[in-house]
């Protein structure tokens, strides 16, 4: 029980939330401020609100940088897997 109060509490600090989408980020779309965003939520509000009970993961090609030292997405190459949901 420590332990996920633990992980709870640290969903304070972790606000606002970022949903992953790359083609709205491609195209330069911005998500502009709402109330909603502006207040902070609650742990527990947090895991209903983005079902954090849930995963889903996302793999994107990438190619390296003219200068060899970070990586460029292909953000219409990315894939997501089916969704993972935890144990009830």
């Amino acid at each position: 029980m420590v332990l996920i109060k633990a992980k709870q509490d640290a969903l304070k600090s972790l606000q606002p939330l970022q949903s992953f989408h790359p083609m709205r980020d491609v195209l330069g779309a911005s998500d502009k401020p709402t109330p909603e965003k502006m207040s902070k939520l609650t742990p527990k509000q947090l895991i209903q609100k983005y079902q954090l009970g849930k995963s889903q993961l996302a793999f994107t090609l990438c190619t390296l940088s003219a200068d060899r030292q970070s990586c460029i997405p292909i953000w219409d190459t990315t894939v997501y897997s089916t969704i993972i949901e935890g144990n009830k």
